[in-house]
């Protein structure tokens, strides 16, 4: 893990520990029934999906509902709500890896679907191409991006920024084409995220 990952693994593990309200809301929990419903015909019993930068792990309970197998991915293991590491203990459906996104481990292996939300925006900008290179080449079919375009909420309360890269929908879009194809984008919450419902390229 190179020298900026272990401070952004430092900064996350404070701010897990030490910041009980940032569990309060988990975009990821709140937007897995928008991307079940965009592949729910293409949705087979057992198969894998990555949630990338996973936080709280709360979405996993969605994707498990619909018999999914579930690699959570995150650069904290402090991150997991205390639910979520009590089944990781009793679900073989569920996995865990602490890994830095733009250096991801050889354990994490490729599955059909890809789940990211509120995840991006905290890459450093130098990082982002690298980020979604290495989930692309993890995706096979389908994915999901959730990405907050402003300044992150906690500024003032904390001492070191969240947000890494803030920038508009379409500088996000022109990114992610370089790896993936858009199949459709829209802004949600007046603005505040972008979404994007990504295929594989061939």
């Amino acid at each position: 893990m190179d020298i900026v990952a272990q401070e952004e693994k430092r900064k996350y593990d404070l701010l897990w520990t030490k910041i009980p309200g940032y569990r309060d809301i988990s975009p990821g929990q709140d937007l897995a029934p928008l991307f079940l419903a965009l592949i729910k015909k293409e949705l087979e019993e057992g198969q894998k999906l990555i949630d990338f930068g996973c936080g709280t792990g709360r979405a996993a309970k969605e994707f498990l509902a619909h018999h999914l197998h579930v690699q959570l991915v995150d650069i904290s293991p402090k991150c997991l709500d205390p639910e979520m590491q009590f089944l990781l203990q009793i679900d073989k459906r569920l996995q865990f890896h602490e890994a830095c996104l733009w250096d991801l481990p050889e354990t994490i292996k490729s599955s059909p679907w890809l789940f990211c939300c509120d995840v991006m925006e905290h890459i450093p900008e130098n990082q982002v191409d690298e980020v979604l290179k290495n989930m692309a080449l993890r995706m096979e079919n389908k994915g999901f991006f959730s990405i907050y375009l402003k300044e992150e909420l906690c500024r003032g309360v904390l001492e070191f920024p969240l947000h890494l890269t803030v920038r508009p929908l379409e500088w996000w879009s022109e990114q992610l084409r370089r790896h993936f194809i858009i199949l459709e984008k829209k802004n949600i919450e007046e603005g505040e995220y972008g979404v994007f419902f990504v295929g594989k390229k061939k």
